[in-house]
């Protein structure tokens, strides 16, 4: 088994909490680089398309035959890391076909989100075939916003959204509510870069739904995780709270 990992926040100490993550999967790691103070590494892949990008590249940089768990350094912040460690070392013999974590439609049902659709923080790729049909629908979700950046365009040339996307859009990222939708950072900068990367997740969710590879993770073990993960946001977002009151 293989890691690819994107790591934008890098640090010596994060570099041994990725490796101990390999390790307790006993898997390779290859970490892609992101952040533009990581130009030099070997690994660096940039930074124009966040993590989409790196996921677009995950193919070349790969040093093994797989299987292949790309994932990105939200793992090590937002999520159970070590109860998904468990849980894919435990379940990586059966997993025979690729998966994704996900999650069902929001009500409104816009045309442009398949149900369920892809949470793009982490993927499980069974073989350098699938990994390469992964990396090739990644570059495929992006290739509109590259486009305009190679003619030195502003207009990207992206479907107008339906009035229930707008609708879920808006609602996701201003949601009122403490602890529902979008809970990072909100300055005008932040919020467009939330708004176009859950634009990529939805495309490449439907990407991956013609290639047959959103296939959600199973099990009672795997729900047990999520809501260990649902549990954690909400305590982050608590602490953020009392943190800036």
């Amino acid at each position: 088994m293989e890691v690819i990992g994107v790591a934008f926040h890098w640090t010596p100490a994060r570099q041994a909490q990725w490796q101990g993550w390999a390790d307790q999967l006993g898997a390779e790691l290859t970490l892609l680089h992101t952040h533009p103070d990581r130009q030099e590494h070997p690994y660096f892949v940039g930074n124009d398309y966040f993590e989409f990008g790196a996921y677009a590249r995950a193919f070349e940089h790969a040093r093994t035959s797989g299987p292949f768990v790309v994932v990105n350094d939200t793992l090590l912040d937002r999520h159970a890391h070590g109860l998904w460690s468990w849980w894919l070392r435990r379940r990586a013999p059966d997993l025979k076909t690729p998966g994704v974590d996900s999650y069902p439609a929001p009500w409104e049902r816009p045309p442009e989100i398949p149900d369920p659709y892809a949470s793009s923080w982490i993927f499980y790729l069974p073989s350098q075939t699938d990994l390469s049909a992964f990396s090739a629908a990644v570059r495929r979700t992006l290739e509109p916003v590259a486009s305009a950046k190679v003619e030195n365009s502003d207009a990207v040339a992206t479907p107008v959204p339906s009035p229930a996307y707008e609708a879920f859009l808006r609602r996701w990222l201003y949601h009122p509510v403490p602890g529902v939708g979008y809970q990072g950072p909100r300055s005008p900068a932040d919020l467009a870069r939330k708004r176009q990367t859950i634009i990529w997740e939805h495309a490449l969710s439907r990407e991956l739904q013609s290639l047959g590879f959103l296939r959600p993770f199973q099990g009672w073990e795997y729900r047990f995780i999520r809501l260990v993960d649902r549990i954690l946001r909400r305590l982050q977002t608590v602490r953020r709270g009392r943190a800036h009151g």
